[in-house]
């Protein structure tokens, strides 16, 4: 087995191990679902934001999106969907030990 599934099995061996690794999970789940959904809809991204500017007494909005940035939200939110998966797993797993 590879060192880091070894320390990754080790630390997740109790109920609060297996909790803390599912909240972590559904931590990122989260955010990359809300910004790749985000940066899809408004073209925005979390690290470099186009927010609306005030240049004198007139608003300049923001490009719209492009269609680079709606597929790299697709891609954030895929990525928050594939931290789903290990939230079940890990969660199921702390159910499990609390049952047995």
């Amino acid at each position: 087995m590879d060192l880091h599934v070894t320390a990754t099995l080790a630390a997740a061996g109790s109920v609060g191990g297996h909790l803390q690794a599912a909240g972590a999970c559904l931590v990122a789940a989260v955010w990359c679902v809300w910004m790749g959904r985000r940066q899809q809809r408004t073209g925005r991204g979390v690290f470099v934001p186009d927010e609306t500017l005030r240049v004198g007494e007139v608003l300049v909005e923001p490009p719209a999106p492009t269609r680079g940035k709606r597929v790299a939200g697709r891609v954030w939110a895929g990525v928050g969907w594939f931290f789903v998966l290990p939230f079940v797993v890990q969660a199921g797993l702390a159910v499990w030990q609390v049952a047995v």
